[in-house]
């Protein structure tokens, strides 16, 4: 979802992309150069925490792209009128109204169509993104409290769409985000989004803890929109119905021939198992149902939280190649990209490294 209010066209020396989730507030602040300055904070820390690090670093008004949490949103995928694209959002808006949890002229929205190829060229469909007003006045103001001026407005769905760009990946990829409860999946090519599907893994389940995390908090320094499963239309068939006929076909082999965790790893391998069949059931309804190629790469992220054994168990099972990857060893090797010399791993950062990233890209 984007929403745009006007300012001098002219970019300042330094923007800022702030991750609202309740999990893992976050900031980056940008700038022509690269990354300036960045921070992450826990949930027991809050957004609080994240309020006195901007009072800290922003010191004037700046630009921000705000990146709302789950809670803050729903994402619907719906069959798409066939007008044109800058028609669209007006046109869904009143074919919605039920689907929504208030009602739709309470509601802000914004509609992005899927790409003609996706399900064959059968149907278009679209992509909403739909938040409560009452929620984006909320996190304007509290933009403005801290100094700064919101450009846009945007979800992690699409900020992540940024950190693909940067690296020039177009090929199929699925970028699959472990959380406490639960899991998300989400798949990309050629720079749009065609699935995001809620997977009822979480690292409380796999027995991971966070205390594995590979980089410790940021001191601070004295220095001046619960994501719902995709939700289809009448028009198209049952996501889930598809997805049970797939299971079908797919060979109990995919459970029984890869090898689990060493006895030091505390997970609950039944639990892996549970994880590596709704990551395929997604990567089938990808290829077979959106008729789209296969998924070649598979990013698996939890924040900063070390997922090495849970990448070499899935590896043997799944066709994807699969990595949990350094976004800031990846930014380093892209030309004209700095990142602060003692700045670690920036992965508990990438959604609000993509949104830093969607002003950079206006």
């Amino acid at each position: 979802m984007t929403v745009r209010w006007p300012f001098n066209s002219k970019k300042p020396k330094h923007w800022v992309g702030i991750n609202l989730s309740t999990l893992t507030p976050s900031a980056v602040i940008y700038s022509e150069r690269g990354v300036v300055e960045s921070v992450s904070f826990r949930s027991d820390d809050g957004i609080t925490a994240l309020e006195r690090w901007l009072q800290q670093h922003v010191t004037h008004p700046m630009p921000a792209v705000l990146v709302l949490d789950d809670a803050d949103y729903e994402l619907l995928l719906v069959e798409a009128p066939e007008v044109p694209d800058e028609e669209l959002t007006a046109a869904i808006e009143f074919r919605i109204g039920d689907l929504l949890n208030q009602p739709v002229e309470e509601t802000a929205l914004q509609a992005v169509r899927l790409p003609r190829d996706a399900y064959r060229g059968r149907m278009s469909m679209a992509h909403v993104v739909a938040s409560p007003n009452n929620v984006i006045k909320k996190w304007v103001g509290w933009a403005e409290q801290n100094n700064l001026r919101v450009n846009v407005i945007t979800v992690p769905e699409f900020s992540l769409l940024n950190i693909l760009s940067i690296n020039n990946i177009n090929d199929g990829i699925a970028i699959l985000e472990l959380g406490p409860s639960y899991g998300t999946i989400r798949l990309y090519q050629q720079g749009a989004l065609y699935l995001t599907r809620q997977v009822e893994v979480g690292l409380n389940a796999l027995a991971i803890q966070a205390d594995s995390a590979t980089s410790q908090q940021p001191e601070e320094s004295n220095e001046p929109l619960l994501l719902d499963e995709v939700e289809f239309d009448d028009a198209d068939s049952d996501f889930d119905t598809a997805l049970d006929e797939l299971e079908a076909d797919l060979s109990t082999d995919v459970v029984d021939t890869y090898v689990g965790f060493a006895p030091k790893a505390n997970v609950d391998t039944q639990q892996v198992d549970n994880l590596i069949l709704e990551v395929q059931r997604s990567l089938d309804y990808y290829e077979s149902q959106l008729g789209m190629g296969q998924i070649t790469q598979l990013w698996v992220m939890a924040n900063n939280i070390d997922l090495t054994p849970l990448v070499e168990t899935m590896q043997p099972a799944l066709a994807a190649n699969i990595e949990q990857p350094n976004i800031c060893k990846k930014l380093r090797q892209i030309d004209g990209i700095a990142m602060p010399v003692n700045d670690g791993d920036i992965n508990d950062r990438i959604t609000a490294l993509g949104g830093a990233l969607a002003y950079a890209a206006n």
